[in-house]
Parts: structure tokens; sequence; C-alpha cells
């Protein structure tokens, strides 16, 4: 007798039901998905029991007609695709003709539905897979699936569903990514009948965000627009001070599907390369429209995991579109409270253009000029002139025709005084606001008026972004500036040293340090980076060498770690004592870098609190 036998129609029903409905989130996910493939412009969720005993999705959509609600119950009949060919070019959401078919397996289904042109609505119910009622009904367009008793018929499946909360949590992010995405679109979620979630039809993106994720974080959200031969990117990132402990702000559509992909996602958080805190996380909700012919969908039932071709330069493409906005930005923290109104109105249905109203405070005009002379060396001087006052002498010279020799001398000196002043005063850089530096306080961070507030900036951290940069960019040149030792510092080493110090001999060459074998295990160091003079070379190499240790692997693969935490040993710490004509070359050369608004471990090297808010909190305005 054969052992082989072919199993029967329930029995595979159940087995495909397995591999497209894992939990009540996957029901809510293929219904959603339907809605918005069948043109809905409102869509409700409503669940009872965490999803386990009902889940009802009902939208306003093209509906179905009777013959095709009774054919959506088999598997494979779909409306999507018609042959073969259809499945390199997929552009709608469902294609594959299981998700109803594998849902009426596992559970107890009703679907009401109506076209526009029809005069009444179709009804059909359905358990285990196998209808067992139909008839006409009244109702509106629009299609209502109603699931009850979720793996009433599999309760080996049913006994592996996680604790009510994380159900339901997984229900509401399935919800909340698609309502991120489809603006134009109205989603309610109901639990109990307690409204969990209502996103309406909004006229922009962040104000669909505002909505979902809170006024707050749509304010420090950042506009995605990028298009190259391969990928059209859109969407938007928060501030690098907004990343989030965990992941569970991050959502990315391809041709507007919900998919998990590891490449797209290393490539944001190569983006925000130096940017975030350790653990650190952050939030971005983006939308790649590929050509559908080179992404693959059919790779697993609950089509959330896809096959890109030139995966490599898709995700280039997305790490360039999120540096290029990180970089225009003013990514500078802001330290204030939004008032009611702003929370209530912000993400409202039909925004109005909002007047910023003018500042109390103005800053001064001689502290915003900018007047591009040579560097000269920081001194103090007498001659310190507004704006103003600088003009009205240098009108007076060109009109006098007969000035003296010395006295034009005297006012040229006049005049490159008081250029230095203001130019100090804003840096040459448009990435850092004008500022009029106050001082340092605590020894730890500076002070500065600027338009509309104060900053407050961090000595350490705005040094130790500078020297990463610069070393970074003398390394990635091959033209790392040495400082050659007058004497050789003798330096011995532990034998698994010494075996690293062989083997990394070429990579420690290209950071600077120059060793020459002097004995057994024992090297003498010749040269050390000149940028990190405050360390000593001694100091540099047991540095570099722990970190090596502590990573077990080689210098080029550690690289950024050591000159990071190279960087944060060199640099001023607090407690450190600054002088004006120091704050002011630290603040110049911060200005220059790529990425003023944090150190290399991701802290913030300037906030801002703005001038309403200190109004607020004396009491001087409401």
């Amino acid at each position: 007798m054969s052992k082989i036998t072919i199993l029967t129609e329930d029995v595979i029903n159940k087995i495909a039901a397995g591999e497209v409905i894992e939990r009540p989130a996957s029901i809510v996910k293929e219904l959603v998905e339907n809605s918005l493939d069948a043109g809905a412009t409102r869509i409700l969720v409503e669940i009872l029991n965490s999803g386990q005993d009902m889940i009802r999705v009902t939208d306003n959509g093209e509906g179905m007609s009777k013959e095709d609600a009774q054919l959506s119950l088999i598997r494979h009949a779909t409306s999507k695709i018609q042959n073969d060919q259809d499945l390199f070019a997929i552009t709608t959401l469902g294609f594959r003709g299981e998700a109803l078919a594998s849902i009426a397996a596992v559970s107890q289904l009703s679907i009401v539905t109506k076209t526009e042109d029809a005069l009444e609505g179709f009804n059909l119910v359905a358990e285990g897979g196998t209808i067992i009622s139909s008839g006409i009904v009244a109702a509106e367009r629009g299609t209502s699936i109603e699931v009850r008793n979720l793996f009433f018929n599999t309760p080996a499946r049913k006994k592996f569903l996680k604790s009510d909360a994380v159900e339901l949590r997984h229900i509401i992010d399935v919800v909340t990514h698609y309502a991120l995405l489809h603006k134009e679109v109205s989603f309610k979620l109901l639990h109990e009948n307690h409204q969990l979630l209502y996103a309406p039809a909004v006229e922009d993106m962040q104000s669909n965000i505002a909505s979902i994720y809170g006024s707050s974080i749509a304010k420090e959200m950042l506009k995605v627009e990028y298009k190259d031969d391969l990928a059209a990117i859109t969407g938007y990132v928060a501030k690098p001070h907004r990343a989030r402990n965990d992941k569970t702000q991050q959502v990315i559509f391809v041709n507007g599907r919900l998919v998990h992909n590891m490449d797209l996602s290393k490539a944001v958080y190569d983006a925000f390369h130096s940017l975030l805190f350790v653990n650190k996380h952050p939030i971005f909700i983006l939308n790649l429209e590929l050509d559908p012919a080179k992404v693959d969908v059919n790779v697993h039932p609950q089509k959330l995991e896809i096959k890109i071709e030139q995966i490599d330069q898709v995700a280039k493409a997305v790490c360039t579109a999120i540096r290029m906005i990180l970089e225009k930005n003013n990514l500078i923290p802001t330290i204030e409270n939004m008032s009611a109104d702003q929370q209530l109105t912000f993400g409202a249905p039909l925004q109005k253009e909002v007047i910023p109203e003018e500042a109390a405070y103005s800053f001064e005009p001689s502290s915003q000029a900018i007047l591009h002379v040579k560097e000269s060396p920081a001194q103090e001087s007498p001659f310190i002139f507004s704006e103003q006052e600088l003009m009205s002498v240098i009108d007076s010279v060109v009109k006098d025709e007969n000035a003296a020799p010395e006295d034009i001398a005297v006012t040229e000196e006049k005049v490159a005084v008081s250029e230095r002043q203001l130019t100090r005063e804003k840096p040459s850089s448009a990435k850092l606001p004008a500022m009029k530096i106050l001082g340092q306080i605590h020894k730890t961070f500076f002070v500065a008026e600027t338009l509309g507030g104060v900053l407050f900036i961090d000595q350490h951290a705005a040094h130790e972004r500078v020297l990463y940069e610069r070393f970074m960019k003398q390394y990635m040149n091959t033209n790392v500036a040495v400082q050659r030792l007058l004497q050789g510092e003798v330096l011995e080493f532990s034998p698994a040293e010494s075996s690293i110090i062989q083997e990394n001999k070429g990579a420690l060459d290209k950071l600077g340090f120059t060793l020459e074998e002097f004995g057994r295990n024992t090297f003498i160091l010749k040269t050390a980076p000149l940028l990190f003079g405050r360390l000593q070379p001694k100091e540099l190499i047991y540095e570099v060498l722990s970190m090596i240790k502590e990573g077990k692997e080689k210098i080029t693969e550690t690289k950024e770690e050591i000159v990071t935490r190279m960087a944060c040993r060199s640099a001023i710490m607090a407690g450190d004592t600054i002088t004006i004509s120091q704050i002011e070359k630290i603040i110049d050369e911060l200005a220059e870098t790529d990425f003023p608004y944090t150190c290399p471990h991701g802290r913030p090297t300037i906030i801002k609190t703005p001038a309403e808010e200190l109004e607020k909190k004396f009491k001087r305005k409401g």
C-alpha cells in the first residue's frame, strides 16, 4: 500500500492559512490592503478581544458583485493578475488570491458588499472555508468583512498567540503604518468600541504624521524628496535628537507596499552616521517608487518580504536622499513647549496659512553683518564699532581726498579690527545661525545670543566634532598630518599586543603612527597624529590597541571607532577654562564641519532656547 496520500482540500486550506494568517494583525493587514486596492477613501477597523473574537473592516471602495464575492473565497481567485507575465509588473497590494480563502478557512467569515451601480448589496457567510448562507441585503457602496472566532478550528495555532496587549499592538501598528502613507484616506480603529486611532484625510503628509504620532514629532520631521534613474523616494525623517529607544516608528514602503528590508533600513542608519546617540533609532516614513519589473513581491505569502534588483544602488539612493536632507537643514534642538492651540490645530484637515509673530526682541544688526576678510590673530582692541559707525568711518576716509597717510593707516586698523569682530559674531557657514558669544558657564558650556533666543553649546561635544571630521577627511585623503617625535618613545608590549601591531602595521601608518621594531615585543614610536596633540603619543597608541583588542578585529574594520575615541579623548573637557578667542575659534571651526549639530557619538552640540520660552518662564507672556 502506498505511503503517499493526497491531502484533503480542508487540510490544504489550513496549511495555506498558516502561511498567510499568523495572528489577528495578519487579517487586518490583508483586509486593509484589499480596501486600498478597491479605491476606498474611508476605512473603519473594529476589533473585539484584541482581534480574537471579532475583526471587522469596512470601506467605501468599489465593492464586489455577487459573482465576485462568491469567487473571492476560492484559493488563487483574484482580479489583480491574469497571467504569469503580470507577476513581473505588480502594481496592487494584493495579487495572490489567497487572503480571503485563508481567512475563511480558520474563522467564521461574513461579507457584505455592494457596487455603485447595484440596487442592493450581497451578503455571504462562510465557516471553516465553506459557504453556509448567502443572499441580498441592504447596504451602502463598499465592502464590510467581519471575521469571528479566529482559529476556532485550529486550536494549536490559537495556543501560540501572544498576550492580548501584544496582539493589539501589532494591529495598531498595521493600521498606523498604512494611515501614515495614505494621507488622502481616513482611517479609524476601534477596540471594544473605544477609539484607538483616528487619522482623517488631510492635505499633506506632515499633518497626517501629526494626527498619528503627535504634533511635537511632526514639527521635527524633514521632508524627503529625491529621484534618480532607479528610484523616486518621498517621505519624512525626524531630526537626530528625536531618535527613539526602539524601532517602532520606522516604516518603509515600496510602491505603496509595507515591507521589511534590512538593506533599506541599514541605508537609513548609514545616512544618520555619527548623528545618532548610542542605541538610539531614527524615526522615518519612506516610500520608494521603483520599476515594478525590478521588484519581486512574490517571495512570501504575507508579502512583507521582497527582492529588489540592484538593491545596492537603491540602498545608496536612500542613503544619499536622507543625507542630503540632513545636510541642508538646521538640526539644532529647540527647547520649547507647544501651546494647546498649536497641538489642536496642527494636522487638522484644512490648514490655513499661519503668519509667524514678529520677535519681541530683535537681534542686533551689527551682529548679523558679514564682512569677508583675511583671518588675523585674535587680540583685544579699543577700536570696536557698530555697523553704522564702521560705514561712517569708511565713507569719511573715501570722501576726504586730503587725508594724511597716518590717518588712513589708523583708520584701516580700526576697520580691520571691527571687521574681525563682526565676522566672528556670525560664522561664514550657513549651517550655524548668526551669534554673539557671551561667555562660558560652569566651565562646560558656551553661551551665545542669536536671533530669537539663546544658544547653549557643549564645549566638549563641539570640539570633538571638529577633531573627528578634520581627522576623517585627512584619513580618507591619505594625508594625515603627523608630528615627528624629537625622541622616539620606547614602548613595550605583551606578545598578543605585539602580534596585533605586526598584523596592522600598515593601517597604523595610515593613522599617523610610525612604529619601528626595537627588539622582542618592543617598538619605538617615531610619529603620532598631529591633530590629537592634547594626548601623549604613548597614551594614543595604547588607546588604539585597547580598542582593537576589545573588538577583536583589524584596524581597518574599527577605524571609525578609533577616530571617534581619539577625538573624544583629545577634545577640551568639561571643567576646562576657555578664553573668548578660543571659544570663537572652536565655533568658527564647528561652522565649517559637515554636521555641526552633534558630536560623533550623537550627542547634541548646540541647543536653542527661544526668547518666547524665557518670556513665559518670567510671566511676561501667557
